[in-house]
This record gives structure tokens, C-alpha cells and sequence, in this order.
């Protein structure tokens, strides 16, 4: 807000339907990592359901980062969820700063705020809000996350432009001072500010032309997207075959992954029941290893005792004794995949069933059915 200015009914409007998008996004996450998921998914499973179920919508739905997996060969990969939740901490709690400076002069009736974090930039509460969105993203990246943080970025914008002309009005040249000094978002010198020109051209061109920037930016960071998901794929600890992909959620290299698997596909029920899952010869599947004493909710795997939230990843666990989930994979496209492309064109897959591996004894121990009902039925789930 520009030194504490009283924002016009339009401009409050689209501040609080913003944020409240937002809060929603936050929301999300913080259901689908704690014991109330299932409950509160009931609420947001129709909107993903419905994008997932729309074969032009469908990508929306999808991450572009890792959730399911928590260790991997990037420690950026691996610091995600940390990085994220200081990010949204941290912006939210520069934007109640930001309102209680605002608010204070105000009731105090003392002149506008253009100290504290206002001599930093001249929009501290929305540049705050637009750090803790990047932090939700980082937290829970789906691509309409994305998108929504990109419209936020371009209708914050657009509403600090207004305030700093109805500033400009009220508070003539100590205001234009103020602003000549002073950076509008990002505290970066005077030649690195991103003052975007196209904004003040008048006559029909000045909505075709932000429509066509907003396109641009938002293709942009699609694209950017796709390479963060093909790079983090890459990252993932695995083991390949052709129409297989074993993806690892704790650290594991390729040798003791080939341990694992082998021993699996050793024993003739475990085989027995890969072909049973196998509908067509061509089939995929997404299989998961981790420690038997893990719990992640979004596998199609039996509730462990004593596991607690969403993720459950206690840190003195056996590490000879392995699970792995066995799913066939849904793909999104009739193109052929091959590997770790499956991962990457997979949409949703299909329990079929677990095994315990006992490493110690080079030998599976036990082999379940899924359970009856999976946790977050029908609501697009990430599957890495």
C-alpha cells in the first residue's frame, strides 16, 4: 500500500478476494499434510476432481515439484517444504508489520507511513503477501497455484499503480520525492527496478498490450515449470526398466535399489500378482520403495501403526526391513513411455498391492492387498 493510503472500494475488493485465494491455497496444504485431510478434501475434491476430469484443464491439477518423495539427489529438491513455509511465515508476518504501521498512523491520526518498512519499498504488505504466495507455491506447486500467483503479481501491481496516483494527488511533491527514492517492490537499485512502461500508454492499446504481457509471462513460467519438473525427476532416486519406474521417497542408491527390487521380484507371488494387474501388454507402473516404518497418505498403502499426519517418516527406523507399493500407472497421452518418462506422463495410477522386503534375510516377508478404500479417492494426488 503506498504510505498507508486508504485503498478505493474497487481496489479493497480485489485486495481481499486476492488474499483469500491465497489463504485457500494455504489452507490446502496445510489439510493435505495433517490428520484433518480427508475431512477438508471433501471440500476442495470437487474443484480438483473437476480439473483433473477435463482433458483441457487436466494439467492444472498436476505438480511440477516433488511432494510424495523426501529425500533426493538435490538438497534444493530436499529444503522445498523448509524454504517454503519460512518464505510464507515470513511474508505473512511482514504484512500484519505492514497493516499494524498503516493502521496505528491512522487511528493515532499522525501523518502517512513512509517509515519502518515503507522506507524498504513502497508496497512492504503487498510485496509480503506476493513472498508468502511464492512460499505457498514452493509448498504445494500445482500449476494453477502457479498461475494464480502470477495473476496476483499483475493485480497487485496494477492496484499499487492506482494508490500511488490517488498518492501523488493527496500528498503532491513530498509523495513524488518519496517515490523517486524508493523502490516499489523489491529493494534493488534504481536501475534494476522493473518499472513496466506499457502501463501508461492511453487509447485501445493499453489493455490488448498487458493482456499480451499477463500471456507471455504466464506461458513463461508454464514453460519454466515443465523444465523444474523434468529436472526434479531426474533428481529422484530410481530404478528404471521399460515399462517400469521404482521411485525411492528416502535416499537410496542404484545398487541398493537393484537389491531391493531383485529380491521382490524373486519370490513367485509377487510376480504372480504383477501379472495379474497387467490389463494390457503395454501396460506402466509406478512403484514406490520406501522404509517399512515410513506412512505417506498419498500411496495407495496400509495405514502403519503409530504413524501420525499425512507423512511419517520417523528418523531411527529399521532400515532393513523396505516396502514397496506396487501401482499401475494411468498416462495422460497415447505417446509411448519409456522409464522415467512415465513418471512424467502419468496422471494417476492403481493400487495393486504391497510387500515388505526383509534385507537381512534377502527375502519378501509379507505381501498385502491395498486397503478397500483409498484415502483421497478420486482427487488428483501427486505421484512423486
Amino acid at each position: 500500500m503506498a504510505i498507508g493510503i486508504t485503498k478505493t472500494p474497487g481496489g479493497k475488493k480485489a485486495f481481499w478476494v486476492v488474499g483469500a485465494f491465497y489463504l485457500i491455497i494455504g489452507f490446502e496444504f496445510f489439510y493435505m499434510a495433517s490428520p484433518f485431510a480427508a475431512y477438508f478434501y471433501s471440500v476442495y475434491g470437487p474443484g480438483l476432481r473437476y480439473f483433473s476430469e477435463n482433458p483441457v484443464l487436466a494439467w492444472l491439477s498436476r505438480l511440477f515439484l516433488p511432494h510424495i518423495v523426501a529425500e533426493s539427489q538435490s538438497f534444493l529438491l530436499d529444503l522445498r517444504n523448509s524454504i517454503g513455509g519460512i518464505l510464507a511465515f515470513m511474508g505473512f508476518l511482514g504484512f500484519c508489520l505492514g497493516a499494524g504501521q498503516v493502521y496505528y498512523r491512522k487511528l493515532a491520526k499522525k501523518s502517512a507511513a513512509t517509515g519502518g518498512l515503507y522506507t524498504i519499498v513502497r508496497h512492504p504488505q503487498y510485496a509480503c503477501l506476493i513472498l508468502c504466495g511464492f512460499g505457498l507455491l514452493l509448498l504445494w506447486p500445482r500449476y494453477i497455484v502457479l498461475l494464480s500467483f502470477t495473476v496476483m503479481i499483475f493485480v497487485y501491481y496494477f492496484l499499487a499503480k492506482h494508490e500511488e496516483g490517488e498518492c501523488e494527488s493527496k500528498f503532491g511533491e513530498p509523495y513524488r520525492e518519496y517515490k523517486a527514492r524508493t523502490p516499489m517492490f523489491l529493494p534493488l537499485p534504481r536501475s534494476l527496478w522493473p518499472e513496466w512502461t506499457f502501463v501508461r500508454a492511453g487509447g485501445m492499446l493499453r489493455y490488448p498490450t498487458i493482456l499480451l504481457v499477463f500471456g507471455i509471462v504466464s506461458v513463461t513460467a508454464v514453460f519454466a515449470a515443465n523444465g523444474l519438473k523434468v529436472w526434479s525427476v531426474k533428481k529422484l532416486y530410481g530404478l528404471y526398466t521399460h515399462n517400469e519406474a521404482f521411485v525411492s521417497i528416502a535416499k537410496a542408491e542404484t545398487e541398493a535399489l537393484k537389491h531391493i527390487v531383485g529380491i521382490t521380484l524373486e519370490n513367485p507371488d509377487v510376480r504372480k500378482r504383477i501379472e495379474a494387474g497387467r490389463q494390457k501388454v503395454n501396460d506402466k507402473f509406478i512403484h514406490y520403495i520406501l522404509p517399512a516404518q515410513w506412512y505417506v497418505s498419498e500411496l495407495p498403502m496400509n495405514q502403519i501403526e503409530g504413524a501420525v499426519g499425512g507423512h511419517h517418516h520417523p528418523k531411527g527406523y529399521d532400515r532393513t526391513l523396505q516396502r514397496i507399493v506396487f501401482t499401475r500407472a494411468e498416462l495422460g497421452t497415447d505417446r509411448e513411455a519409456v522409464g522415467r518418462d512415465i513418471l512424467l506422463q502419468a496422471v494417476r495410477n492403481e493400487p495393486l498391492f504391497e510387500v515388505v522386503v526383509d534385507l537381512a534375510q534377502n527375502q519378501v516377508v509379507g505381501i498385502k492387498d491395498p486397503p478397500n478404500k483409498r484415502k483421497y479417492a478420486g482427487i488428483p494426488l501427486p505421484l512423486y
